[in-house]
């Protein structure tokens, strides 16, 4: 009596080895054979396939038909994502397809305008205050000079609390017409910037530069320009242009999470297109 060669496989009850694949034809029915009663070949089939992975997507059959959902692909390695409303479009700004960036409208190209201007008007009163702060010789005939001291006529602060030549009232009253002018050239300049980024928090941001404006009152009649010029810039901000421009800007830097649907049908083990 010989005995087979050992392979290291286990025998299994039908003598063979059992780590071999099953046959074919041994897990279904002999072709002519009627499927097994209560059951479809056609239910069978489709209980076999994969359920669809998609997203849900707004689409109506007729106009004034009511909206249904049905599944596309998904869009990032099989994860569903909510497709947004179909009118939250039109409650933004347009994009521009060169940039991919929201088109400004003319509301955020005044406002910026404006509050740059204001800026350049307090900057052009401090020089001209400072000039006649340092120019007390004046020319009153050919080649005659004579000393006239104007720093106490430079500013309204300066006109309000005289001081003598070389003191040091004078220089510390320099330095505070420079600080003003720089505060309020420096708050109207950071919300025009902003607002031309798309802020929303700028038109609270103008109404507080307009008040910081009003320390030009102490410089000179042209520094207190920027006051008018810093409430007409906040103006356009609260115009609708400027609120679908302002409300694009926030859904771009601030994206809405979206979930995936939940899985009803959980397939444990290989998938029924690998079996």
């Amino acid at each position: 009596m010989s005995w087979p060669a050992p392979t290291g496989n286990p025998v299994g009850p039908d003598g063979g080895s059992a780590n071999q694949p099953p046959r074919p034809d041994a897990a279904q029915p002999p072709v002519g054979y009627p499927p097994p009663q209560g059951q479809d070949p056609t239910a069978q089939q489709s209980a076999q396939q994969p359920p669809p992975v998609g997203r849900p997507v707004e689409v109506a059959s007729q106009p004034d038909a009511a909206r249904t959902t049905e599944l596309q692909p998904p869009l990032h390695g099989g994860i569903a994502t909510l497709a947004p409303a179909a009118s939250a479009p039109k409650r933004l700004a347009r994009m521009n397809e060169r940039t991919g960036r929201p088109v400004r409208p003319w509301t955020i190209w005044v406002s910026a305008t404006l509050f740059f201007a204001a800026a350049g008007a307090v900057a052009a009163g401090l020089l001209l205050a400072m000039w006649q702060m340092a120019s007390p010789w004046v020319e009153v005939g050919d080649n005659q000079w004579t000393k006239d001291d104007k720093f106490n006529e430079a500013t309204w602060l300066t006109t309000q609390f005289p001081s003598e030549p070389a003191s040091w009232q004078r220089v510390m009253f320099a330095i505070v017409c420079c600080a003003i002018a720089v505060l309020v050239a420096a708050a109207v300049t950071t919300v025009g910037y902003y607002a031309f980024a798309g802020y929303r928090w700028t038109r609270i941001g103008g109404a507080v530069a307009t008040g910081v404006c009003l320390l030009s009152l102490l410089l000179t009649p042209l520094a207190a320009l920027s006051i008018a010029l810093a409430a007409l810039a906040t103006a356009p901000l609260w115009l609708p242009a400027s609120t679908r421009f302002f409300a694009r800007w926030d859904l771009l830097r601030n994206p809405r999470v979206a979930y995936s649907e939940p899985v009803e049908n959980v397939v444990y083990g290989p998938l029924p297109r690998y079996r």
